[in-house]
């Protein structure tokens, strides 16, 4: 699935295939990047532990590392070095886990995040070089901004994502293009769509559970 293929159906859903166009390609192009941000925020992201955004290297001269702002949600965390797991925390779970910034080093056992924007907090602070291996849920890398750009959401969900284009399209501001309730109707529509998509994937994530019976 890419760019100018969701585009065609968009024109041929709206019916708006002859020049002038009531909506540009770059507006179009907007509304499918749009689609994709939004989609993956309301269905939890898409799964990454291979792209260099999940890889952390840090140092003993900072026990801070920087997380991309396309990071949703951190799922899970190991040190390379070593292959043991890193406990990934939020900032307010520390005090349960007595855990205070008192210049300890050491091995990084936690991944402190909620304290600053982009960034998490090691602790204890690394006394030598190391990397963190991540699994994130995160948004698209890549903007969507012109014809022939592949899209990281499943080709099944195109249908969706034009729900969501068209709720973009028919709030533009023209008399010729703005219509409420065509809008609001099909937001309502893509956030249905999400919500029932978020559901299959939650299955997908957990593994069937296998019930062994002894004898009588």
């Amino acid at each position: 699935m890419n760019s100018t293929e969701l585009r065609d159906q968009f024109r041929a859903d709206v019916v708006d295939q002859m020049e002038p166009f009531l909506w540009s390609d770059p507006e179009i192009y907007d509304y499918l990047d749009d689609a994709q941000k939004m989609f993956c925020r309301l269905t939890g992201g898409l799964g990454d532990a291979s792209t260099l955004l999940t890889v952390l290297n840090y140092t003993p001269a900072s026990d801070w590392v920087p997380l991309s702002a396309l990071i949703l949600k951190l799922r899970n965390a190991y040190n390379v070095t070593d292959g043991l797991p890193i406990e990934v925390i939020n900032f307010e779970g520390m005090a349960q886990l007595r855990i205070r910034f008192d210049g300890r080093t050491g091995r990084v056992k936690y991944l402190i995040t909620g304290m600053e924007p982009g960034k998490a907090r090691l602790y204890p602070a690394p006394d030598a070089v190391g990397t963190i291996q991540l699994l994130v849920d995160r948004l698209p890398l890549k903007t969507i901004d012109d014809e022939d750009q592949k899209l990281e959401v499943a080709d099944q969900h195109k249908t969706g994502l034009g729900l969501w284009m068209k709720s973009r399209a028919y709030s533009k501001q023209d008399a010729e293009t703005f219509d409420r309730n065509k809008a609001e109707g099909f937001e309502q529509k893509f956030r249905v769509y999400c919500a029932d998509a978020k559901k299959e994937k939650d299955r997908a994530k957990h593994k069937t559970r296998v019930v062994q019976y002894g004898g009588l």
